[in-house]
């Protein structure tokens, strides 16, 4: 992220190099690198003489030629490389040998979401300087603040973690719906109902608030969470399935915390984002390590039982069988099971 900052500014600047390698999974950190540059290097009005892009599966041969095109009128062309990746490894010791000697009136530029820098040319590109590693930010918070501002769209409190919680790290997605939601709101400020109304998946939403309120021993949040799913007509063996993956999660950090790992380390090993890592471990706190274990055989059992299959211990579920969900009727008998289940979950 800071990367994409000082090249940005270097750009705005006229610091231009001849070549730049912009590496990232994110679409719309490539395409403001390449404005930045693009807008430094040829003016809008010579673009169509002095500005090519190169698409598909490209030759070395073919960037390199078009790199050494002398500019039409102007002080210096760009070259713009679509894919990097396509282009087939026995040919990357050509592209080597022109970052040795580029052209100075040329900008070549080329981008790449497949960056493995143990291959000659991405080795070669950061040797030299080349290569820029756009990286999506540890906390998308900052990034949805920016972006408000940058479409001069006022976000009310609370509504940037929800959009974090209900999109992720997602950047260009972020982009667009931080837009949209500016169009929606208009004069008013963006508000979290807003995020819900237009963005985020109802059953998504009541899934959050009901692992948040286990989390938080909220009770009464978390029953109508489990109201909010009933009413939704929700999978009760998809809620159990994901309050599974929620047990899991807090077993898995449990595990890497008493490994030593630090908070960076900590998000790889549960597969999260970075910034669920402090939300998940204040959760964690109402699930201890010695709990994990009964949790998850809670969870199995009423697995088994939202399933209308024979359990073990049905004084885990306090009854909720599969042949009382018939008597009761599917819906009510899943509402009940869950209402147990989160009861006995945070007890």
């Amino acid at each position: 992220m800071a990367d994409l900052a000082q090249l940005t500014a270097d750009a705005a600047a006229g610091k231009l190099a001849p070549v730049y390698i912009l590496a990232s999974d994110h679409p719309v950190l490539v395409d403001r690198a390449l404005t930045a540059i693009r807008d430094a290097a040829v003016p809008p009005a010579m673009r169509a003489f002095n500005y090519d892009v190169v698409e598909g599966k490209a030759t070395a041969s073919r960037i390199t030629a078009a790199a050494q095109t002398l500019p039409m009128m102007a002080a210096r062309r760009m070259v713009f490389v679509r894919d990097l990746a396509l282009v087939p490894a026995d040919e990357h010791p050509s592209l080597v040998a022109y970052f040795d000697s580029p052209n100075p009136t040329t900008v070549l530029v080329a981008s790449t979401s497949k960056l493995d820098k143990r291959l000659k040319l991405y080795a070669g590109a950061q040797k030299r300087g080349f290569l820029h590693v756009l990286e999506a930010p540890r906390n998308p918070m900052q990034w949805i603040k920016d972006e408000a501002r940058r479409h001069q769209v006022t976000l009310a409190a609370g509504t940037a973690e929800r959009l974090a919680d209900a999109i992720g790290n997602d950047l260009s997605r972020l982009s667009l719906v931080v837009e949209q939601l500016g169009t929606y709101a208009g004069a008013r400020a963006v508000t979290a109902d807003d995020v819900d109304d237009l963005v985020a998946d109802t059953r998504e939403r009541s899934v959050f608030e009901l692992t948040d309120a286990i989390g938080s021993g909220d009770r009464a949040l978390a029953l109508a969470a489990i109201a909010s799913l009933a009413d939704q007509r929700q999978s009760g063996v998809g809620v159990i399935a994901m309050l599974a993956r929620f047990v899991r999660q807090v077993g898995q950090l449990h595990a890497a915390r008493a490994a030593g790992l630090g908070k960076n380390e900590l998000a790889s090993a549960v597969g999260v984002p970075p910034f669920v890592v402090d939300k998940l471990a204040a959760q964690a706190r109402r699930i201890p390590p010695e709990r994990v274990a009964a949790a998850q055989r809670l969870l199995h059992d009423a697995d088994r039982a939202s399933k209308g299959q024979p359990i073990e211990a049905v004084d885990r579920t306090e009854g909720v069988s599969g042949g009382v969900q018939k008597a009761l009727g599917r819906a009510l008998g899943e509402r009940i099971l869950l209402e147990r289940v989160v009861s006995a979950l945070m007890a």
